[in-house]
C-alpha cells in the first residue's frame, strides 16, 4: 500500500479572502456599529480558515492493490486503477471532483467520461505507482514543456 500526502498551497486562502473582501465591506456598511461589523467579519474569517485547514489536513491519497483511494474532509471515494485510461500531469482542473489542495496536480481520467483532480506532493511518484499496476495508462506530462 502506498500513501501519498497532498501538496499544500496557500492559494485557496488568498482566493477565499479576495472573494470575502467585498462581503466584509458590505457588512461594515450595513451594520449599526463598528464593533458588530468587526465581530461578524472575524467570525466569518475564523470559520473560513478552520474549514480550509480541515480540508488541508484531512486530504490524502492511497494506492492499495487495485484502487486509488482519496479523502478530503467529507469528500472521499475510490477509483479502480484498471479503469484509469489517462493521466494529465502538471495540469489544474477547476470544476468537477477535486480532493486537492494545490495547483499543477494530476487529472485522472477513468471509465468513459469520469475524471478527478488530485494534487499529491510528488506527481511523478504517484504516476509511477499507478503505472506499476496498470501500464496501459496514457500519461500526458505538461511539466516537461
Amino acid at each position: 500500500m502506498h500513501h501519498f500526502k497532498p501538496k499544500r498551497d496557500l492559494s485557496q486562502f488568498k482566493l477565499a479572502f479576495l472573494i470575502l473582501i467585498p462581503i466584509f465591506i458590505l457588512i461594515s456598511i450595513l451594520s449599526d456599529s463598528w464593533q458588530e461589523a468587526v465581530l461578524v467579519n472575524m467570525l466569518i474569517s475564523a470559520i473560513l480558515v478552520s474549514m480550509l485547514l480541515i480540508i488541508m489536513y484531512t486530504t490524502s491519497y492511497k494506492i492499495d492493490g487495485e484502487f486509488l483511494r482519496y479523502r478530503s474532509f467529507f469528500l472521499f471515494g475510490k477509483v479502480s486503477i484498471s479503469d484509469v485510461r489517462q493521466l494529465e500531469v502538471g495540469k489544474t482542473m477547476y470544476v468537477g471532483i477535486k480532493p486537492a489542495t494545490a495547483k499543477n496536480g494530476i487529472i485522472v481520467r477513468y471509465n468513459r467520461y469520469d475524471e478527478i483532480y488530485i494534487s499529491p506532493e510528488n506527481n511523478q511518484e504517484m504516476v509511477q505507482a499507478l503505472l506499476e499496476i496498470n501500464p496501459n495508462i496514457q500519461v500526458i506530462d505538461y511539466t516537461e514543456k
